[in-house]
């Protein structure tokens, strides 16, 4: 076997570290490092790139293979993934899909426990744009405070828990009751009395604060 040929079938899998990554269009570009020598600029794999796309560009010293066409690292293809001391995985739990970003941004689903998680860093702020409208099926919790810049309809029981502060009209087509005092301004429904009281058919005079 001639160096050539020896060099080639040396070339056609390697495993290496990102060196360096060169965003452009149509694509992107990275070299790789395989302690030796360093590839040319050379793509990298995404998830697809079709009518559906995807970009998740590799980090600057993440292990990836380069497969090489004929042996020939300028026609290499970097596929990334590898977990190694430098980068270990952040479970060993076979259930669970992980996504951490170098933010701290976490997203993680477990199939046994069909649960769903995602954290955000401090500060972190997440945005829902459906035009179409958005439907949620169950129970909600929020633990914050909740502003709605538009109208609001209910069919079921609302409970508050604590006061309520209605800023505008209010109007009510069934019964209203209340184990407390109603007031109108000083007023009190339960206390107050009226002076001016007629006997027979006639009203009462003006309510007494």
């Amino acid at each position: 076997m001639n160096a050539d040929l020896a060099r080639r079938l040396e070339n056609i899998v390697r495993v290496g570290r990102i060196k360096t990554i060169t965003p452009s269009q149509p694509f992107s570009t990275v070299t790789v490092d395989f302690g030796e020598i360093t590839t040319a600029n050379i793509r990298f794999v995404n998830l697809r790139a079709g009518d559906d796309k995807t970009w998740d560009p590799p980090s600057i010293g993440e292990e990836v293979l380069v497969f090489s066409q004929c042996g020939v690292l300028e026609t290499g293809i970097a596929l990334g993934g590898l977990n190694n001391e430098s980068n270990p995985a952040p479970s060993s739990d076979l259930n669970k899909n992980i996504r951490i970003y170098s933010d701290g941004c976490f997203i993680s689903y477990d199939v046994s426990t069909h649960a769903l998680e995602v954290i955000l860093p401090a500060g972190g702020t997440a945005e829902l744009t459906a035009l179409g409208g958005i439907t949620i099926n169950g129970d909600t919790t929020i633990n914050g405070n909740v502003q709605v810049n538009g109208s609001t309809a209910m069919t079921g029981n609302n409970t508050v828990g604590g006061s309520q502060l209605v800023q505008g009209s209010s109007h009510s087509t069934g019964d209203f009751s209340t184990d407390a005092d109603v007031k109108a301004g000083n007023i009190s429904l339960k206390s107050h009395k009226t002076s001016g009281v007629q006997t027979g058919g006639g009203t009462s005079g003006v309510p007494v604060p």
